[in-house]
């Protein structure tokens, strides 16, 4: 099936990901009918009074029924009830994709209670904040963010192009890497830097913390994401975050030494590699247009 074809999505899942989704869909595809579902009936009656779905279902069996293409945008750690959910509801060669933040135990999940009948591939949107509820949802959010997609080497040619335009649809840049890479890429650049900026708060005390600046602020502002999505983030990628962990553990000790020997050419050519490698960082991302000249 091509995107011009698509007429149905199912998006389980109403949350901050899943009712830009729909928004966007909206905008970019207005066409095609949204229909929505969450476990929670405040969010389900919020959503269609937000226009980010045209229906709402009461259960996320009945939402999949006309759906060619499902996107699942709950939690990452009720995918394999949702899916057990929808399995005898899925139209043959239905399409699910998803938004979680990691790829390798969703992919396990889905090739066990899926089966063959339904052509799942991973997605990860690499946009949202640390605010949640369908409130905070827009239709502009994917707009010039990249979009991982992770197929497998059972991942059907069609399916992947679906996928990819579906994305490209909602505004978004669109890269593929493997289930597998994916994860331990980022456990380093996402996963990561979460726990870090939790630590960096957790390591001072309240009275402490008052006396911090923006810079403080600006460094933790992904501790303030919902504890209970980033667990579920964390419990799915434990090794590959537990190595990153590791890693950071290492720079530290590294910065550490050099503190404690007085060792001031070792912190300044330390510092010097962070600062040339970010402004390098930060002057391609310009140039991709992925942040403001």
């Amino acid at each position: 099936m091509k995107i011009k074809d698509l007429d149905t999505i199912a998006v389980l899942g109403l949350g901050l990901l899943g009712g830009s989704v729909g928004m966007a869909v909206n905008r970019g595809l207005g066409r095609v009918v949204r229909m929505g579902y969450s476990h929670r009936a405040i969010t389900r009656k919020k959503a269609l009074e937000a226009g980010a779905v045209d229906a709402i279902c009461d259960s996320a069996a009945e939402a999949v029924k006309k759906a060619q293409l499902v996107v699942l945008a709950s939690p990452i750690g009720t995918f394999e009830a949702l899916m057990h959910e929808i399995k005898h509801s899925l139209l043959k060669d239905a399409v699910v994709t998803d938004v979680g933040s990691t790829k390798r135990l969703p992919v396990r999940w889905a090739r066990k209670i899926l089966g063959s009948k339904v052509r799942f591939l991973g997605s990860h949107p690499m946009a949202g904040s640390e605010q949640r509820g369908v409130e905070f949802a827009r239709a502009d959010l994917f707009d010039e963010a990249l979009c991982i997609i992770t197929p497998t080497a059972q991942t059907k040619k069609e399916t992947l192009e679906l996928v990819e335009d579906f994305w490209r649809e909602l505004g978004m840049r669109v890269s593929t890497m493997s289930p597998i890479m994916h994860d331990r890429v980022l456990a380093r650049i996402s996963h990561l830097p979460h726990v870090l900026a939790a630590a960096l708060v957790n390591c001072s005390d309240a009275e402490q913390l008052l006396l911090c600046g923006k810079g403080f602020l600006d460094t933790t502002r992904i501790a303030s994401g919902p504890p209970g999505i980033w667990c579920d983030i964390l419990m799915t990628n434990a090794g590959n975050t537990a190595v990153a962990i590791g890693r950071l553990i290492k720079e530290l000790q590294r910065m550490e030494k050099a503190l404690v020997q007085g060792d001031d050419k070792a912190i300044t050519k330390m510092l010097s590699e962070a600062q040339a490698k970010r402004n390098d960082l930060v002057e391609k991302k310009m140039i991709r247009k992925e942040l403001p000249a």
